[in-house]
């Protein structure tokens, strides 16, 4: 059964293009780690001033997904993420995933 993994976040006043090239690097490191199905880098969307950054990955399993995030690059790059968000907006999910019945 898929694992699914969606990150939220708002970037800090002035820090947007910096949380967008982090989230692409951590899109680019994943896509090559073992148990990777697929991702997706979201769009920020401005809401009332303020710029929404996501990402969503697919795993084959929750293992697959937990060994690439704890690996030195990934702690580095989510380590950098966290000094440009603002913390309270910070929220990722984990899902496992059933395939819709029209699939």
């Amino acid at each position: 059964m898929p694992y699914v993994r969606i990150a939220q976040m708002i970037s800090r006043p002035g820090r947007e293009a910096e949380v967008e090239e982090i989230l692409k690097k951590l899109s680019q490191y994943y896509v090559q780690q073992r148990g990777y199905v697929a991702g997706y880098h979201l769009t920020p969307h401005t809401d009332s001033g303020m710029t929404r950054h996501g990402r969503v990955g697919v795993w084959e399993s929750e293992i697959a997904a937990q060994t690439a995030a704890q690996t030195e690059h990934s702690l580095s790059l989510r380590a950098q993420l966290l000094r440009l968000i603002d913390e309270d907006t910070h929220l990722e999910l984990s899902f496992l995933a059933t395939p819709d019945p029209a699939s």
